[in-house]
């Protein structure tokens, strides 16, 4: 792999580790800026499989990601495998279920608080589900990323960033300047 700029490099790095859980915090654009970082990435690596809570999946902005770098952006955009969940039982329900059984490779959880954020989701429920989808990613034997939007947590919600950070490997930060 040719020498990457130090945010996708800190990325790529991240992806290939052994396993384990890793995370990249920043605004609001965070995941678009990460998924458009590991183009150059894609183009040596198997398959990523982006688990998409929050809809930030940007199959355009990967292509042209991609163009820019001189790279073919149908050899890129097929090493995506994409989830999109709709709700907090539903990340749970893959992270805990299906994610252990999927053939190797990375995951990158794309804004993943924001289901267990929804003011519709009961507070008993949504600490329920975070704990056991917390749990399942500290066990997992895979490398994850997850990409945490700065936002304000609902009211009872606040400790949930703080528990998963504190359970991760490595914790970076991107700022409006990273790119």
């Amino acid at each position: 792999m040719s020498r990457l700029p130090a945010p996708i490099r800190w990325i790529s790095e991240r992806l290939e580790a052994p396993g384990g859980l890793h995370a990249l915090t920043g605004p609001r654009g965070v995941c678009t800026w990460a998924l458009e970082a590991i183009a150059p990435w894609l183009a040596d690596a198997a398959t990523v499989y982006w688990i998409d809570a929050a809809n930030t999946f940007d199959a355009p902005a990967l292509a042209k990601a991609a163009q820019r770098q001189r790279l073919d952006p149908r050899a890129v955009l097929p090493k995506i495998q994409i989830a999109r969940t709709f709700n907090a039982f539903q990340l749970t329900s893959l992270v805990v279920g299906r994610l252990p059984g999927m053939p190797a490779g990375p995951a990158v959880l794309a804004d993943p608080l924001a289901p267990f954020y929804d003011d519709d989701l009961p507070l008993e429920d949504a600490r329920r589900a975070f704990t056991r989808w917390r749990d399942a990613l500290a066990a997992t034997a895979r490398p994850v990323l997850a990409l945490l939007v700065e936002r304000r947590a609902p009211p009872g919600r606040g400790d949930f960033a703080p528990r998963l950070l504190a359970g991760a490997r490595s914790v970076a930060r991107a700022s409006a300047g990273s790119h």
